[in-house]
C-alpha cells in the first residue's frame, strides 16, 4: 500500500444507522503484556478491523463495571513535524466503589504498565458490525490521571488511561469483529480469557 494520504472511497452517511453517543456500561481492560500479538489477525480488505483478539495462555482481561454513561473514550489527531501524524487514544473510567481491593488495582496501575481498553459502543452500525473498539492496540495506554475527592461525584475515583506523548497510536481505535457481533460479544463477556 502506497503511503500517499489520498482518499480512495466515498465517506457516506447511513441514515438507517444514525449516530448514537455513549458506551455500554462494562469495559474490558487488558494488560498489553498479556496479548498474544502473534495470534492477532486483521481483515484483508480493511486493516482497521481486528478479526482475532487473543490473549496468551492462562491470561484474561479485567472487567470495569459501570453504570449509565460514566465511562467514555476518545481519540484525537496529533500533528507531527518529522513523522506521520498520530492519534492519542483516551479512556476515561470510574471506580464506583473505592474499596481496598479496587484501590489496590489502581495503585498497581501507577507502576507504568501499558493497557488496552475494549469498549462496546451504543452505536452498533449496520448488522451490529461496528460495536466494539480497541483503544491502544499498537502502543498501549498508561494511567494518566487518578482523582478521588470525598465531596465530589459521590466519592467515586475517576481515572484516565491514555497514549503518552511521542508514543501515540498510528490510527483511530481499531474495530473488533470476530466473525459477527454475537461471537465478539461472547469473547468480550468472557474477558477474552484463554485457558
Amino acid at each position: 500500500m502506497a503511503c500517499e494520504g489520498l482518499i480512495t472511497a466515498d465517506i457516506l452517511y447511513d441514515c438507517d444507522n444514525s449516530p448514537v453517543g455513549g458506551l455500554e456500561t462494562d469495559v474490558v481492560l487488558v494488560n498489553v503484556a498479556d496479548i498474544d500479538v502473534a495470534a492477532l489477525t486483521f481483515d484483508a480488505a480493511n486493516g482497521d478491523i481486528v478479526t482475532n483478539f487473543q490473549l496468551l495462555s492462562g491470561k484474561t482481561g479485567f472487567l470495569l463495571q459501570g453504570i449509565k454513561q460514566i465511562n467514555s473514550a476518545s481519540s484525537e489527531l496529533v500533528k507531527k513535524e518529522f513523522s506521520s501524524d498520530k492519534h492519542t487514544h483516551t479512556f476515561n473510567g470510574v471506580v464506583l466503589n473505592v474499596s481496598a481491593a479496587n484501590k489496590l488495582q489502581v495503585n498497581s496501575m501507577t507502576e507504568g504498565a501499558k493497557y488496552v481498553a475494549v469498549i462496546n459502543r451504543k452505536w452498533k452500525g449496520a448488522s451490529n458490525l461496528e460495536s466494539f473498539l480497541i483503544l491502544g492496540l499498537e502502543s498501549g495506554l498508561e494511567l494518566l490521571t487518578a482523582a478521588w475527592n470525598s465531596n465530589e461525584n459521590d466519592g467515586v475515583l475517576q481515572f484516565s488511561l491514555a497514549s503518552t506523548e511521542n508514543f501515540e497510536e498510528p490510527k483511530l481505535p481499531n474495530t473488533l469483529l470476530e466473525t459477527d457481533y454475537a461471537t465478539t460479544l461472547t469473547a468480550f463477556q468472557a474477558k477474552f480469557a484463554q485457558a
